[in-house]
């Protein structure tokens, strides 16, 4: 049976499933629906429990919200989308004579260095106007980490529980998501939780020691990626940023 973990019995974090019920002490349900965003129990780590560098989405997807319930954990993280996360990582500076396969390998137990999450570790989806349905997307999710949304007080829970206090070892965060919207959210939510913010530049900014750098997001429906990898208009700049934030000494 696989070993569930409590993220307050330490600030390392074990690879697999966990059990935070920060927002779910007294639900008898999995799902919670605030106003238009809907918030699955499933939170998970993947990769090391003491990264030195913590790579995070902004919520599961539904791709990975539905693989969690059925596959393998060590597949679950960016499923489908990790060639591509390496390409953003490489074009930044980190991982660079990285291969796919020694990639993949970095999301199983006995990885060492990267750890993978997301800034709200249960899955949080928006009511998306257009199809009456529930999305993972950034226009129907971003808005949940901003203070006055129905889904706010889980995304500063979640913040204040996995991100006020980091392993150890975590030096860097890279987020996946260069949207100003976003980056302004969790920049708040980062300054409401551990405390001072430091700006470094418009995608990084540093707080207790740790930088916290923005990258492109890997979704293959983000429509910037391949401006931001290519170096072209304001996503290439965002790039350029981001490897200069991460070539600054620590």
């Amino acid at each position: 049976m696989e070993k569930l973990h409590t993220p307050e019995q330490s600030d390392c974090v074990p690879h697999g499933r966990m059990t935070c019920d920060r927002c779910w002490k007294g639900v008898t349900t999995s799902t919670q629906q605030v106003g238009r965003f809907l918030l699955v129990h499933d939170p998970g780590h993947s990769g090391s429990s003491n990264p030195s560098v913590l790579v995070l989405g902004i919520s599961k997807g539904n791709t990975q919200s539905a693989a969690i319930a059925k596959d393998d954990f060590d597949k679950v993280a960016f499923k489908n989308s990790r060639d591509r996360l390496l390409t953003i990582l490489q074009v930044v500076g980190l991982l660079p004579n990285e291969s796919e396969a020694e990639f993949n390998n970095r999301f199983r137990a006995g990885e060492r260095e990267y750890g993978f999450a997301s800034v709200v570790r249960c899955s949080v989806s928006g009511m998306d106007r257009k199809t009456s349905s529930y999305k993972a997307d950034s226009p129907n999710v971003v808005p949940a980490l901003k203070p006055g949304s129905e889904a706010y007080k889980f995304a500063y829970a979640c913040v204040d529980q996995h991100i006020r206090r980091l392993p150890p070892a975590t030096h860097t965060v890279i987020l996946l998501g260069t949207t100003d919207a976003y980056i302004k959210h969790v920049k708040d939510l980062i300054g409401r939780t551990r405390g001072r913010v430091t700006p470094v530049n418009d995608v990084a900014y540093r707080s207790d020691g740790v930088l916290f750098v923005h990258v492109a997001h890997p979704s293959r429906g983000n429509g910037h990626f391949s401006a931001f990898i290519s170096g072209k208009g304001s996503p290439g700049e965002k790039m350029r940023l981001a490897e200069a934030a991460l070539r600054l000494p620590r």
